[in-house]
């Protein structure tokens, strides 16, 4: 696709362009997300609902000098456009290419990694103090959107934002309303306060009362009764409340504006907020009428079957129907864990926290100390903001939970910042955790009523996606432990591992068969290695024959440790392949195993080497 300016119009050129050609470029921009997103994945409704307020910034601000920090970045897209990487974006979320959130190594426009909500705020503050104590004058821009409001690290980062400081603040409500205004006074000075005419009236009065002592006396008092005119008008303001001088709010499509209120904080001798309204998924209407369907969009060709997030959403919403006991809890991801019927179908036992998964954690833990069964439906690489909340408030306490842990493993198109590779590991520090790791829908569902059932803390966790057809007719060979695998007869090797990683191992053993070795797979799907099951596993396995227990986590801290452990407590050897470095990147033509040094050809090199 062919574009007049998109690409070929940076820096000073973009500054320069006029009403016509930013809504060219603006036109241009949208069919460039479109047409990319819709071939790579990614998330397109928030990118189209930032397009103009993104070019606005890159005309105002001075970047990369100036700072711009996307909260998450998912919504960087554009930015990634308009700096220095759309003759890259054809490798967007490929190996090898350019992230789908904002990360340091990739660009000096982009000044800080994301990939979790609420951050942002936190990260622009530490830029800005650091700013302020080397004497520099380049200012930090903060994009944030309304949910992120439901996290309370926003509000620690508001707690902390000092007067003096370089530092803008963009609210991008596009769902919910912060601020309400009320009535047609306020909407007539809404008008007259977003205009250019009031601002260079306001700093013209300030320099002229400030010349005597008498006038400074005089424009404080008057400045005074102004915030208890605002305040009567439009309710308290939360920001200004904070010390924060707050503009707006304003159409975040209306250029024009945008422009003026940036230029307008940069003048501005305080932190400033700028509150803008945009529309997710503006200028296309399917994701205009459908956002959330339209927020994450999988790669091209990618079949749709039903998955286990799906799947588990259902059969917990089948058992909440029968037990008033059962509560579901998400940090604000009802479709992505898949709990939208349970929601529909029993509202009063739904709760999403918001972007709170700390708070969500506990809130389940107080749930289950006043007898109730919580059930927390959260992705892996969320998990990990809860790690203090799973020690002090639940296993402490010693209180029954049931964790549906999604997304685990690693997220191919996401890259390190949305990879579940730590959750095992969390979880075998906690005494008396069950981890079960289903290898299909059956198996999830035996787990889940045992979760329901026990006193313990239990994760089920599964990868996106369905079953797998490669390994979810494996055999069990002892139900009573759960413990599924294919065993040879005079096997040379033997590969321990658990979960949907279990496609590759067994992958391995067909590349071992090939040059003539024979390798049994072995896969518990409970993988605590508690008497029964270890006592189970270890008699399947020769004594004279290498053993290898691979996993797709960390090694520091994971399963294969605590395996390798248990196993020389019975007198054997076993190897241990798992993620030594969890933060590394893609290379272009690698396969995710292939990355991070567990692929099945890593397998059999680490069991025969």
């Amino acid at each position: 696709m062919d574009y007049e300016l998109l690409g070929k119009i940076k820096g000073e050129e973009l500054k320069k362009l006029d009403a016509e050609g930013c809504a060219a470029l603006c036109g241009e921009i949208r069919r460039a997300l479109v047409a990319r997103v819709s071939e790579n994945g990614g998330h397109l409704a928030s990118n189209l609902g930032v397009v103009e307020l993104t070019l606005a910034l890159h005309r105002v601000f001075d970047l990369p000098r100036d700072r711009v920090i996307f909260d998450v970045g998912h919504q960087s897209y554009v930015h990634k456009m308009l700096s220095d990487r759309f003759d890259r974006m054809e490798t967007l979320r490929q190996p090898g290419g350019i992230s789908g959130f904002q990360r340091r190594d990739e660009s000096p426009y982009d000044p800080f990694g994301g990939g979790h909500a609420s951050t942002s705020l936190s990260a622009a503050l530490g830029f800005a103090q650091a700013d302020r104590l080397n004497g520099r004058e380049n200012y930090t821009v903060c994009v944030v959107g309304d949910g992120a409001f439901t996290g309370g690290m926003i509000h620690e980062g508001l707690n902390n934002c000092r007067g003096d400081l370089r530092l803008i603040i963009v609210l991008n409500e596009n769902e919910m309303s912060i601020s309400k205004n009320t009535g047609h006074f306020a909407a007539s000075l809404l008008k007259l306060r977003n205009s250019s005419g009031y601002f260079r009236f306001k700093r013209k009065v300030k320099r002229v009362f400030s010349k005597t002592l008498l006038g400074q006396k005089i424009y404080r008092f008057s400045a005074r009764q102004k915030q208890r005119i605002k305040r009567a008008i439009f309710a308290d303001n939360y920001f200004e409340q904070l010390g924060i001088d707050y503009l707006g709010p304003i159409d975040g499509h209306d250029q024009k504006k945008l422009e003026l209120l940036l230029n307008e904080a940069k003048k501005n001798a305080c932190c400033t907020l700028i509150h803008v309204k945009t529309v997710k998924g503006k200028g296309y209407e399917p994701a205009e009428k459908d956002p959330d369907v339209f927020h994450g969009l999988p790669p091209k060709g990618k079949p749709s079957a039903v998955t286990f997030s799906e799947h588990m959403g259902k059969a917990l919403t089948e058992r909440a129907k029968k037990d008033e006991k059962i509560c579901a809890v998400t940090a604000a991801m009802a479709s992505g864990t898949g709990l939208v019927a349970f929601e529909k179908e029993l509202p009063d036992r739904f709760f999403d926290v918001g972007i709170a998964e700390e708070h969500a954690l506990t809130f389940c833990a107080a749930l289950s100390a006043a007898g109730m069964k919580p059930v927390y439906a959260v992705y892996s690489t969320f998990l990990q903001r809860c790690y203090d909340q799973l020690i002090h408030d639940a296993a402490l306490q010693r209180l029954p939970l049931t964790l549906l842990i999604d997304r685990a493993g690693i997220s191919a198109g996401d890259g390190p910042t949305h990879n579940g590779l730590f959750d095992v590991a969390m979880a075998f520090t906690l005494t008396g955790a069950e981890v079960f790791a289903p290898l299909d829908f059956d198996a999830a569902d035996r787990f889940l009523d045992r979760a329901l059932a026990n006193e313990r803390i239990s994760f089920i966790r599964y990868r996106s996606g369905g079953e797998n057809e490669r390994i979810n007719d494996l055999p069990y060979l002892d139900e009573s432990v759960f413990l599924r695998g294919r065993l040879e007869e005079r096997p040379d090797g033997v590969i321990v591992t658990y979960g949907q990683y279990a496609s590759e191992a067994l992958r391995a053993a067909g590349e071992a068969k090939a040059r003539g070795k024979a390798v049994s797979v072995l896969v518990p799907e409970s993988v605590v290695p508690e008497k029964a099951l270890t006592e189970a596993l270890i008699s399947r396995i020769p004594r004279d024959v290498p053993v290898l227990f691979a996993e797709e986590g960390v090694r520091s801290g994971g399963a294969g440790e605590r395996w390798q452990d248990v196993f020389e407590k019975f007198g054997r050897r076993m190897k241990v392949l798992a993620i030594k470095d969890p933060f590394v990147l893609s290379e272009k033509g690698q396969t995710p195993y292939e990355t991070y040094g567990i692929s099945a050809v890593d397998m059999l090199r680490k069991l025969f080497g």
